[in-house]
């Protein structure tokens, strides 16, 4: 008899990459669980055996909205009554305790980011700062219910106090690559994921100028969820005022089906983020997906990435306040130099689905 499984989430999508294409495409693989995955309705829902999608809809500025479909999402988990519920906010633990306590099922909180960090060291406002401090009280109060925390970055085992001796690390890692159809006779670059002025969008434009002024035929395909209208104008801007500029950007997520097939297609991604406090020890998804799919990358010299880059393969590194095009293409010429070996298996989610499939036979007792 199968388990159920609970992944809920308040603003991500129900196709979200890691609760459905790496967590419950893993999970549905054993054959021993049934997956329902919570979370904000997307553009076309997959239809995958033993996955169920629970759609509801809302936006991120919708603040009211936002606290009310708490109460939603907790009816929904108690009409499925799973063995295991995966909360991915941590705006969901007091939902999780309520669930637990009416429910006995076990919890997992899935840490995606260090949301009290990012409030103080990303935000001057003192209302930010003061929620900052409220996110980190509930999660220091969680570990007295939560039996696991799953860590997207290995670095929150040391930043998170509340997490130790309960967690294991599930990094973003690349799932299995597609066939690429890259042509190298023109200098195709992707910019891809989140698209914000702290993802160094501005950078990945800056470079696309300088290289199209050596080469013009230089193409640039950014593709994304944007989330400030600022910055969707400035783009549009620059789109209207610089050819070769293609724009595939939502308020809502893209489908990842498409990112990983505008990856295939790029022969140059870049990777724009500077470092700083919140995320110098953090890991770029993107920079595990570019080196897998053998696609050569800009990323920022003297950094914790461009070690890992070299590690995995086909890391550049430039300096984003002079940036040089002549040695950016001469280092692209020589792109069978950037990829000595083989992808290493301990990158690729399907490592790290054998930690998850274990952690879950840890969790729930499955009967057969």
């Amino acid at each position: 008899m199968k388990k159920k499984i609970v992944i809920a989430s308040v603003l991500k999508p129900v196709d979200d990459v890691r609760a459905f294409w790496k967590f419950s495409q893993s999970m549905a693989k054993t054959n021993k669980y049934e997956v329902n995955i919570i979370g904000n309705s997307t553009k076309k829902e997959i239809d995958t055996p033993g996955i169920y999608l629970h759609p509801h809809l809302l936006t991120r500025t919708n603040w009211l909205v936002r606290l009310f479909i708490r109460p939603k999402i907790l009816f929904k988990i108690l009409s499925i009554r799973p063995s295991l519920l995966i909360i991915t906010t941590h705006e969901l633990i007091v939902t999780a305790l309520i669930a637990r306590v009416l429910t006995r099922c076990k919890v997992v909180y899935d840490v995606q980011e260090n949301y009290s960090s990012n409030l103080k060291h990303l935000s001057r406002s003192i209302i930010k700062t003061i929620y900052a401090e409220i996110i980190r009280f509930k999660e220091n109060l969680s570990k007295k219910f939560i039996n696991e925390f799953w860590l997207a970055e290995k670095c929150y085992d040391e930043e998170l106090y509340f997490v130790r001796n309960k967690n294991v690390i599930l990094e973003n890692k690349a799932i299995s690559t597609a066939e690429s159809s890259r042509n190298w006779n023109q200098t195709n670059l992707i910019f891809s994921g989140t698209i914000s002025t702290y993802g160094g969008i501005k950078n990945a434009i800056n470079v696309f100028l300088a290289i199209q002024k050596v080469e013009p035929e230089t193409l640039i395909h950014i593709i994304g969820q944007v989330h400030s209208i600022d910055i969707k104008k400035w783009l549009l801007e620059q789109q209207k005022n610089h050819s070769n500029i293609l724009l595939t950007i939502s308020y809502s997520p893209i489908p990842y089906p498409e990112i990983l097939d505008a990856i295939s297609k790029a022969n140059l991604g870049v990777i724009g983020y500077e470092t700083n406090t919140v995320n110098r020890n953090k890991v770029p998804t993107k920079l595990y997906e570019y080196s897998r799919y053998r696609l050569p990358y800009l990323v920022s010299e003297n950094t914790n990435w461009m070690s890992k880059g070299e590690e995995l393969g086909g890391a550049i590194p430039v300096n984003y306040t002079t940036i040089n095009a002549q040695e950016i293409l001469k280092s692209l010429s020589k792109k069978d130099e950037l990829f000595t070996g083989l992808y290493p298996e301990s990158a690729t989610w399907e490592y790290e689905s054998l930690k998850l499939t274990s952690s879950l036979d840890h969790l729930i007792k499955v009967v057969k």
